[in-house]
């Protein structure tokens, strides 16, 4: 089993990562002393795959939530709120959140507000969350406004990983995962990025878990690095925005209906590399190696019929817009980024030309 610490101080935490771990998490929790009533917060689909193994070692009450998005509003933390005072829970009691990145998000929050908080455990069986959204401590709920407008930073006790659970998602989930795994290549480590050029045919289907498992190890290494710098997203943490100011942008111009997220960022990423080396921050051959990575594993890096002003506008609805100017974070190369807010009009206008925007 391999071990990665995120650092906070009387907050820090473990995310545990290897396979066929799952039906221990209840001698994990007993261990610790987490929590004497439990409650694993999950979608239908993941209960029926894993909820009785889940349940196997761990005495909990599951609390069944809608799949999808659609599902990260009020009107579903109100239910769950329900749920726990109708099963008696108290500030001991414990909430896992076993499932995606949704299920993570609405399970943190509920955590983090009742009775003002209590313990929480994320058990991510998506790529994504596994890399990504289960670590740090960013939890929410979606406002008709905007994505994730009412939330808080909540840290787990522990992220428990089993890379088995990768077996189960669609191979266009599994994609979307691995544009996080590539963006942390170019934030932090060449020789990552190096290792996943080399194994691109492991990456299409999940039969080697050796490969999945320092995956989904280095991804967690390099995100709790992060964190453990700035947990709340003050300066440091926002190089893993990488590819999400264009992905943001290009997902809002297509109503959040022509590509998933995982897709969008993908095009991000190579916008970002493509401003980088207008700006001469990146060279061509580089740029080309970010490019030709992500189209070996399925993803978009162009878009097709889209405004150049309409996604330029929305550029700057952004929430890293300060003072009116616009934050890109850009790779310098592979394994190293930069902030700037000095990006020339002239030169955001031609990377959205070479991404295809017209």
């Amino acid at each position: 089993m391999s071990k990665v610490k995120v650092a906070l101080k009387a907050r820090s935490y473990e995310v545990l990562v290897s396979r066929g771990i799952l039906y221990r998490l209840g001698q994990m929790i007993e261990r610790y002393k987490w929590g004497s009533q439990i409650f694993v917060v999950t979608d239908p689909l993941v209960n029926r795959l894993y909820g009785r193994l889940l349940r196997s070692s761990l005495p909990c009450q599951m609390l069944l939530v809608k799949r999808g998005e659609a599902a990260k509003n009020l009107k579903t933390l109100s239910i769950l709120y329900d749920d726990l005072v109708k099963g008696s829970a108290h500030r001991d009691a414990l909430v896992v959140a076993l499932g995606g990145g949704v299920i993570g998000d609405l399970a943190g929050f509920l955590a983090a507000t009742y009775m003002r908080g209590i313990n929480f455990v994320q058990v991510p069986t998506t790529l994504l969350a596994q890399v990504d959204a289960a670590i740090g401590g960013k939890t929410g709920i979606n406002h008709p406004q905007g994505k994730n407008l009412i939330g808080a930073f909540y840290q787990p006790k522990l992220v428990y990983i089993d890379v088995e659970t990768l077996a189960s998602l669609p191979k266009r989930e599994l994609r979307t995962g691995l544009v996080e795994v590539v963006k942390y290549g170019l934030i932090d480590n060449a020789s990552f990025f190096n290792f996943l050029e080399r194994n691109i045919s492991s990456l299409k289907s999940v039969k080697d878990l050796d490969i999945w498992e320092k995956i989904v190890f280095e991804s967690a290494k390099i995100k709790a690095r992060i964190v453990s710098k700035d947990e709340r997203e003050a300066a440091y943490r926002m190089v893993l925005n990488l590819g999400h100011t264009f992905a943001h942008a290009i997902e809002a111009v297509t109503h959040y209906v022509t590509y998933n997220h995982g897709e969008a960022v993908a095009i991000g990423l190579v916008a970002a590399s493509k401003m980088s080396q207008l700006l001469g921050l990146m060279d061509a051959a580089e740029v080309n190696r970010v490019s030709k990575l992500l189209t070996s594993l399925g993803l978009p890096t162009l878009v097709r019929g889209l405004s150049l002003a309409q996604v330029a506008k929305a550029l700057q609805l952004d929430k890293k817009v300060r003072d009116q100017r616009l934050n890109f974070v850009l790779p310098q190369g592979l394994g190293r980024v930069i902030v700037r807010d000095d990006v020339p009009t002239e030169i955001v206008q031609q990377t959205l030309k070479e991404i295809g925007c017209q």
